[in-house]
Formats: structure tokens, C-alpha cells, sequence
């Protein structure tokens, strides 16, 4: 980190120094034509050229030309954001590169980009209440928009991000758990968590199981949050009750689906079905049922979320959840570009909330007349 830190440091003060010596030529150039240095950077910037008279502009220009002028990039760089670069804010933590969400999202970004001429880089964010509206300026140094798929955003986290004077879109899943969203004033993308654990509840349900349980991520994050409510509803609507230790939360890993497992065999009676929060975790079921030498899915039928690479692959193949996301990486470049490509449109804020699909595999079954006795 500190190494991080002192690179921060020594960048801002090499594009603070070429700055300076950018500012001297300009002012050399000025002093020549008997102008002022601002009507000089007009004269030769892309945009504010047209503002400076054609005569005076076209002296400027050779004079320019004369003294092998050429702006420091570095120093345009600081002087306002790169209009057509978008910063793809992930969590600062060692394994973000090799997650699979990420690296699934990122790939939608960049096809995207190359249909809506913008240009997209990375960067590595762990932010705090006092310091997310500097850190993520700093960190997105140039850019023109953000996208913030990082760790999960407190309320007061999200009102500062709304201040940030550029477009922004935060992937569902880093919004605040509890929050609605027509109370956030940023565009969003993310998928229909709550409806997707409605409904492959009540399929379990429809085959039979009245005997279900659910492990979760972290109850703070919204993706758990929101899937705990739609594995709530559909519960409710079939008149199913639910024994207490048959709600689990934990984390989004394997090692938190073997430890699910354990707690769940406080329960009063075993689950015949239970839904996990992603595959992940469901895996961590599946090798923990193996190990007690529990059938899936003749005694235990199990669910994932997320459909990753690995879900055809174990055994049982899994059952689970499929999100759009390369179609959610799309989308979010979608709605930056449009901002970006029309600042004056004062558009709407958009929130894109995608459906999702329930992909049958063989770990999931009616359950046996013996689970039920």
C-alpha cells in the first residue's frame, strides 16, 4: 500500500511539474504576440480554437509552430477529464482480477467500447466514509465516467458519489442493501435478484419440498439481502413456515457453504432442498454433503446462483441461476457513452434491471418419500 501510495504521490508531482513547464512555454508564446496566455491555450486547444479570432488565431499557431510547441499530455490530462475514457472501479483485493463476476462484466464493457468509441481502464478501489468522493476522483484521474462495481457502498457513500461531477453507473450489486431505487439519483445496472430467488423457490416448491433452507452471503449486501427476500416471499405464499437455523449467512465462497452445511444440521429436521446465494457456495455443499455421504439429489437438492464455468462441471452438474453478465457490462457503457457523447441532453437516470434464467441440471429432484417421512 505504501508503495501505491508513494507512485500516487511521485505521478501527481511529475504531471504537476509538466504543468508548470507547459505553462511557461505557453507564457513565452503570449509574450511574443502581446496576448494573454489564456487567449494562447484557447488558440491551440481542440475544442476552444473556434473562440479565438481567425487572424490572431492563425499567429498563434505559427508562433507555436516556431518554438516546436507541443502541449504536455500529462498537463491536459489535469486540466480537465478525458472525455471518451470511462474507469472501471474493482474492489481492492487480490482476487478481483480473477473473479469470474469481473472478468465476465468486463468483457460486455469492452466489446461495448469498441461499438461506442470510448476507451476503458481498471482500477483498484477500498474506499471510506470520509474519502470516497477524493479517492475515487484521484483514482479515476482523466476520466470522463465511472463505473463502480467495488465493495458495497454505505447511504452516505452513495449520496457523495452522487455529487461527482461526471457520469457514473453502479453495478446493483455495490448499492446499499436496504436502499430503493428511486431514491438513487445514479444510473444503475444490475439483475432482478429478488424475482430470480422467487422463482426457483417456488419450482422447488412445485416438485414438492416443504423442507427448505437458504445460505446466503453477507445480509448486508444487496444481493443477498434482496435474494433472502424473494426465497421469504415465496415461502410465505405457499404457507410454508421456516425453522430459524435454516437461514444462513455467511460468505460468498466454498469454504461458507461446508460451514452453511453445519448449521444447518441444527435444524429440527433436515432440509430437503436448499438454495444457495452463488455457486460458490453451493459447491461448498455439494462437497460437503459428499463428505456425510448425503445423496444429492435423492436426499438433498441444491441450488446455485450465478451459472459459472464450473456449474456443468461438478456432481451433481448444479442447477442454478444464470445472470446476463456480459449484457450488464454493455449496458452500463451504454448508458456512460450516451452522457458522455451528449452532456447537454440532461437525460433521465436510467436504472437497467435484467432478468435472469434458471438453468435445469441434475441437482435438483422431487424429494424421496423417505426425506419427507
Amino acid at each position: 500500500m505504501l508503495a501505491i501510495v508513494w507512485r500516487m504521490k511521485h505521478d501527481e508531482y511529475v504531471t504537476r511539474l509538466n504543468e508548470e513547464l507547459e505553462a511557461m512555454r505557453l507564457k513565452d508564446i503570449a509574450e511574443r504576440l502581446n496576448v494573454s496566455v489564456s487567449t494562447v491555450s484557447r488558440a491551440l486547444g481542440k475544442d476552444t480554437s473556434d473562440k479565438v479570432a481567425p487572424e490572431l488565431r492563425a499567429r498563434i499557431v505559427e508562433t507555436a509552430r516556431q518554438v516546436n510547441y507541443v502541449p504536455h499530455p500529462a498537463a491536459q490530462l489535469m486540466r480537465k477529464p478525458k472525455v471518451y475514457l470511462i474507469t472501471a472501479l474493482l474492489p481492492f483485493e487480490t482476487g478481483a482480477f480473477a473473479s469470474e463476476f469481473y472478468g465476465a462484466v468486463l468483457s460486455g464493457v469492452v466489446a461495448a467500447s469498441r461499438e461506442w468509441e470510448t476507451e476503458t481502464r481498471v482500477a483498484l478501489i477500498e474506499p471510506t466514509d470520509a474519502d470516497i468522493l477524493e479517492e475515487t476522483r484521484r483514482i479515476a484521474l482523466g476520466a470522463g465516467a465511472i463505473l463502480y462495481m467495488a465493495k458495497p457502498l454505505s447511504v452516505r457513500q452513495l449520496v457523495k458519489l452522487e455529487d461527482l461531477a461526471r457520469p457514473i453507473v453502479v453495478m446493483g450489486g455495490s448499492l446499499p442493501a436496504h436502499i430503493d431505487l428511486s431514491e438513487v439519483h445514479v444510473n444503475t445496472v444490475g439483475v432482478n435478484n429478488l424475482m430470480a430467488a422467487y422463482e426457483v423457490t417456488v419450482r422447488l416448491l412445485k416438485l414438492g419440498h416443504r423442507r427448505l433452507a437458504l445460505i446466503n452471503g453477507p445480509s448486508g449486501v444487496r444481493d443477498a439481502w434482496e435474494r433472502e427476500q424473494g426465497f421469504a416471499k415465496a415461502l410465505k405464499e405457499f404457507h410454508v413456515s421456516i425453522d430459524p437455523h435454516a437461514i444462513v449467512h455467511g460468505t460468498f465462497t466454498t469454504d461458507g457453504g461446508i460451514r452453511g452445511w453445519e448449521q444447518l444440521k441444527l435444524c429440527s429436521e433436515r432440509p430437503t432442498a436448499i438454495i444457495c446465494g452463488d455457486d460458490e457456495i453451493a459447491f461448498g455443499v455439494l462437497e460437503a454433503l459428499a463428505k456425510d455421504k448425503i445423496d444429492c439429489p435423492h436426499d438433498v437438492s441444491v441450488v446455485g446462483f450465478d451459472d459459472s464455468r464450473w456449474a456443468p462441471r461438478v456432481s451433481p452438474p448444479l442447477t442454478t441461476v444464470r445472470q446476463p453478465t456480459a449484457e450488464m457490462g454493455r449496458a452500463a457503457v451504454e448508458l456512460l457513452a450516451t452522457c458522455l457523447q451528449n452532456p447537454a441532453s440532461g437525460a433521465a437516470v436510467q436504472h437497467r434491471v435484467f432478468p435472469v434464467e434458471i438453468v435445469n441440471r441434475q441437482s435438483v429432484a422431487p424429494p424421496s418419500e423417505s426425506s419427507n417421512a
